[in-house]
């Protein structure tokens, strides 16, 4: 592997314009990743007040971390190449998840089908649990006519269902529930170990949705969620672990986890994926000993040891090689889990923290490179760019690292990445970085289908 060293002038421009604009700007206030919950920029999924929450640019309640490292990590200025680069792309007989998607609007009616994606393998079909109300067979049926609108197209598709604050009203009505109040995410929610939550989950998967998509030949893989998920789909869960309901018993909580993975993986026959890159009641400023980094790892194990390597797989949809550069990374305490799934060899897919067309200061960081720096706050945010090719510097840069076939840090986690999801403003004809740089193109390419 490659190991290249950031751009000269990174230590100077990044501290420079922190110190020039609000430190927080520069520390927490990027533009919002496009799948940052059930909203996106031009599309929200909500099907009612309480689960909508379309964010504006900079927002601090997005649902992935905006947080720049402020720690210069370690310096790579004088990082050495180690191993010649290898081909660690698809062999023929790969049964991992390979592909280049588009993570783009959600459905956002019962019904609704959505077929306005540009990426070259298929999209990332994303609603909300409670799209269709209580009625899981119309929800079934949503789904089935968006996996056939894209198998017409020969694609594919990673099926993701919102839960959190997006639970169909009448399972609210009969579970224990939770007052959610993160940012632009307020509503109820049932909580994990609620016997009857559990149950209305698992009619909802095995007698419904499962069997409407068994062996449809446009489903590549489900997304696992769970209530307690900030924004429905990714791993975190932002409240203090104080404020919310104590667990009926030890270990309640992680055994919620595993039994509704249980469920998704006794209903669908494909693979269940997760969001891997955060830890459970990870907020800002948390004591450490709150941070629950056990259950996703025991999850994945659970998933594993239970069902095979090929039946799992996980993703990072805040995917920047900031966020694991090294120790001193805001993500770091993620690294056992990705770097067990690594050496296990299961699929694995990039959700990038932002788009790079538009967005590519979002990847920037003393310890990686410097991509353009965040000027301002909220829907006013901006990148002030280098001067370089920020938007194909950024694309390279972090795919190559999520290869695992170069790294801008000799620090940052090894991954064998198996699946990209793009956002809609990158692979947009005649403007998209993917489309216009060749370079970008090349490195996405590394996960084409086999």
């Amino acid at each position: 592997m490659q190991i290249s060293p950031p751009r000269s002038l990174l230590h100077s421009l990044l501290p420079l314009a922190c110190a020039t604009t609000a430190l927080a700007a520069c520390q927490t206030d990027a533009p919002p990743a496009e799948d940052s919950s059930c909203a996106s920029s031009e599309l929200d999924c909500a099907t009612s007040d309480s689960s909508s929450g379309a964010e504006s640019a900079g927002s601090e309640s997005t649902g992935t971390d905006t947080g720049t490292d402020t720690d210069t990590g370690t310096d790579t200025d004088e990082a050495t190449d180690t191993d010649e680069a290898t081909d660690t792309g698809p062999s023929g007989d790969d049964a991992r998840i390979w592909g280049r998607f588009e993570s783009g609007g959600p459905v956002n009616a019962c019904g609704q089908v959505n077929d306005n994606w540009n990426a070259a393998d298929g999209s990332l079909l994303r609603m909300a649990l409670d799209v269709c109300g209580d009625d899981m067979d119309a929800l079934a049926q949503t789904i089935v006519a968006n996996l056939d609108a894209i198998a017409e197209r020969d694609g594919r598709a990673l099926l993701v269902l919102y839960q959190g604050i997006n639970l169909p009203a009448s399972w609210l009505a009969q579970c224990e529930t939770f007052a959610l109040d993160s940012g632009n995410f307020q509503g109820d929610l049932c909580l994990p170990w609620d016997a009857n939550y559990q149950q209305l989950l698992s009619q909802a998967l095995s007698d419904h949705l499962g069997p409407a998509l068994a062996d449809h030949p446009a489903l590549a893989g489900v997304y696992f969620t769970i209530t307690t998920m900030t924004n429905g789909a990714e791993m975190h869960f932002r409240v203090t672990r104080d404020n919310f309901p104590p667990e009926p018993e030890d270990g309640a909580l992680t055994a919620s986890y595993l039994a509704v993975m249980d469920m998704y993986q006794d209903a669908f026959d494909a693979p269940i994926l997760f969001e891997a890159g955060h830890c459970i009641f990870d907020l800002p400023g948390a004591d450490a000993a709150d941070v629950d980094c056990e259950t996703p790892l025991t999850l994945y194990r659970h998933a594993r040891d239970s069902y095979g390597p090929a039946s799992v797989g996980v993703a990072l949809w805040n995917c920047a090689e900031r966020f694991w550069h090294g120790p001193t990374a805001t993500e770091d305490h993620v690294r056992p889990l990705l770097e067990e799934a690594t050496a296990d060899g299961v699929s694995m897919g990039c959700q990038t923290v932002g788009n790079f067309t538009n967005q590519a200061c979002r990847f920037s960081d003393p310890a990686v490179g410097d991509y353009g720096t965040l000027i301002g706050v909220g829907s006013d945010a901006t990148c002030m760019p280098t001067g370089a090719n920020d938007a194909e510097a950024a694309c390279v840069d972090t795919l190559g690292w999520f290869a695992g076939e170069s790294s801008q840090s000799a620090t940052s986690v090894v991954l064998k990445g198996t699946w990209v999801e793009s956002w809609s403003a990158d692979t947009k004809p005649d403007t998209g970085i993917n489309v216009t740089s060749a370079a970008c193109e090349a490195a996405l390419n590394h996960f084409e289908a086999p």
